[in-house]
């Protein structure tokens, strides 16, 4: 079983910002430093959480890849983050985080359109 998934960046707080937009992504908690800047921040996907962190050297999993299952959740995807897709396959929809992680939404296993 998973408990969560560590996404690390340089810039936590534009990271944070950005994935706050992912649908099915909901806001948990942000933790901070001593200095008051922002060490990370915790969203929940499901029963799966996902953990933004203040890293020097950032790594980060190859893809994170969000279900995408109906036909208004994949207009949704398509309206907020069609002009950004770097990959299209028949199930799936590919894009990049500000720090250049690669993300991506699937309906497998049934096409996107």
């Amino acid at each position: 079983m998973i408990h969560h998934i560590a996404i690390a960046t340089e810039d936590p707080k534009t990271l944070k910002e950005f994935y706050m937009q992912i649908p099915g992504l909901d806001f948990e908690k942000d933790h901070v430093l001593p200095d008051g800047n922002l060490r990370s921040s915790w969203f929940l996907a499901g029963s799966t959480r996902i953990m933004i962190e203040k890293e020097n050297v950032p790594k980060a999993p190859h893809a994170l890849i969000f279900s995408a299952n109906t036909k208004e959740e994949k207009e949704r995807l398509d309206s907020l983050f069609g002009n950004s897709y770097v990959q299209k396959t028949e199930y799936s929809r590919y894009f990049l985080d500000p720090d250049g992680n690669r993300l991506g939404f699937s309906s497998f296993p049934e096409p996107w359109n």
